[in-house]
């Protein structure tokens, strides 16, 4: 009793459900040899696509990586990128909008069909710089997760707008940016003159489930990413957006740190009256995960002024208004977040320190590996991450006199393939006399639930596959475990069908998904 056997390759895995498996096709295709006497066949084991042929089947995929073929389409992936006004691709994603410095709409994002999760990554806005000492704005922070979804469902996603540049004379200058705003400023002394004004803070970056018309309240919120706060018009530069808090501002001689406000005494010409030495100007603090950003502190003596404003859920604080007139800010805003930076204070002298930097957020129940990584300075956080889109989340340098730039969104997600009719056909193998009987073993494993005979059709060929005949399909108790790794059996009269010794077999898989990882035909 002779066994013509097609091995394509060895077993190679070291999962041992699988090996079991394995194994018990391999002892039911030992049954035809010992127990049917069919002295003929063939086996496959599926370690690529030599054994069938693609122009006979239809919607066969193969799965090179795990060695089987599959009923479903090939998984689609979808990247949706957002800037403050345009989408990287339209299928899914609507732009926001962006008229002026401080306002716009949200863009959103539509959920596929067939998408479970998606990954969310945020970059914040950076701060403007201010004027004077021309100090930088702080960077934005970065945020990323993993979000459970459901098709159809709506993201509301804002790319943070850049906080606007400091200005001398311009009555609607260095506003704080869009999108979870940072604190603005009017930025004029009237009349003109050397006003020195502080920058915007940045706005954060944000996916969430709400159109946030109104602040959502926790845990509706998503993710955020904090912004860096805006640049004084004196000399002190703005802490950058969060990590979970956010920078301080900083002054003279200073590096930026978490957390509360700063103040430092400084001898100046143009101090209070007498010319004593007296606070020059003071920090403002970064927003945390429960509160705000203090706002820095207010400068003594006629031309003192201040405090700047602390940092609020959702929202930067304010710069302080310059002593030397009502109408006119030195100092900057601070940048958005969760809970936003505090904005600077203004001193006795007309300068001021710099704003707080944001907060970054990652807590809905259904986020899972949740990270964030701070700016520092004005460099933004997350510049490493494979999809940063250059020119993004910066604050502006010290030296730029310029906006920081806008923040970035992207989403991502891969739509599992849907179940499509498939049709998987053999090459043609030679018998060595013309058969009479058949019997076919399949290594399948469920995906869904599919009905013998029904889903999973079996059928075999002695003339080249001309003529067919349905074989039915049963369990040979061959499961494994609740793998779903399972061995099917059927045999067929083919003595019926024109003669030959083109041997095939073919499978046709309809309503439900499965995977097969071997057929064995075998005849006399």
């Amino acid at each position: 009793m002779g066994t013509k056997t097609r091995l394509l390759a060895s077993g190679k895995t070291e999962d041992n459900e699988f090996n079991i498996s394995l194994l018990g096709f391999k002892m039911a295709v030992n049954e035809g040899l010992t127990v049917f006497n069919l002295v003929d066949g063939v086996v496959d084991e599926f370690h690529d696509e030599s054994g069938t042929d693609e122009a006979e089947g239809s919607n066969d995929t193969y799965c090179a990586t795990s060695d089987f073929y599959k009923n479903q389409t090939a998984p689609v992936s979808y990247s949706a990128g957002f800037s403050t006004t345009a989408v990287t691709e339209g299928d899914t994603s609507t732009a926001g909008t962006n008229p002026a410095v401080g306002s716009g709409t949200f863009g959103t994002f539509t959920v596929p069909s067939g998408i479970t999760s998606v990954s969310l990554k945020a970059w914040g806005a950076g701060g403007g710089a201010g004027v004077a000492c021309s100090q930088n704005g702080g960077g934005g922070g970065f945020s990323s997760g993993t979000l459970a979804v459901t098709a159809s469902q709506v993201l509301h996603v804002n790319a943070g707008e850049g906080g606007a540049v400091g200005q001398t004379s311009d009555p609607t200058a260095s506003g704080g940016g869009y999108g979870i705003g940072g604190g603005g400023d009017t930025g004029e002394y009237p009349g003109g003159g050397n006003a020195h004004s502080g920058g915007g803070g940045g706005g954060a970056g944000i996916a969430n489930a709400n159109n946030i018309s109104s602040a959502p309240q926790q845990p509706g919120i998503y993710l955020i990413s904090g912004a860096g706060g805006g640049g004084a018009g004196g000399c002190g530069s703005s802490g950058a957006g969060g990590g979970l808090t956010g920078q301080a501002g900083t002054i003279p001689g200073e590096e930026g740190e978490s957390g509360g406000a700063t103040q430092v005494n400084y001898s100046n010409a143009r101090a209070n009256p007498g010319g004593s030495p007296g606070p020059y100007f003071s920090g403002a603090g970064g927003g945390d995960q429960e509160s705000g950003g203090q706002g820095g502190a207010a400068g003594p003596g006629p031309q003192g002024a201040g405090p700047g404003q602390s940092g609020s859920f959702l929202q930067g604080g304010t710069g302080a208004a310059d002593g030397y007139s009502p109408a006119n800010s030195r100092a900057g805003g601070g940048g958005g977040g969760l809970y936003g930076g505090g904005g600077s204070g203004n001193a006795n002298s007309g300068s001021a320190g710099g704003a707080g930097g944001g907060s970054s957020y990652y807590g809905h129940p259904q986020i899972t590996s949740g990270a964030t990584e701070a700016g520092e300075g004005p460099e933004g956080g997350g510049t490493a991450d494979p999809l940063y889109v250059a020119s993004t989340n910066e604050g502006a340098a010290d030296d730029a006199n310029a906006a920081g730039e806008d923040g970035y969104v992207f989403i991502t997600g891969t739509a599992c393939g849907s179940t499509t009719s498939t049709t998987i056909v053999s090459t043609a193998f030679s018998a060595n006399s013309v058969p009479t009987s058949s019997r076919i073993v399949v290594f399948e494993e469920n995906v869904d639930t599919p009905t013998l005979n029904t889903d999973i059709i079996a059928s075999i060929s002695r003339d080249g596959g001309s003529t067919f005949t349905t074989a039915t399909l049963s369990d040979s108790g061959y499961v494994t475990g609740s793998s779903g790794q399972r061995i099917l059996t059927g045999q067929a009269t083919i003595s019926g069908q024109p003669s030959g010794q083109s041997m095939r077999w073919k499978l046709a898989l309809a309503n439900n998904a499965v995977k097969i990882h071997g057929v064995s035909l075998q005849w006399s």
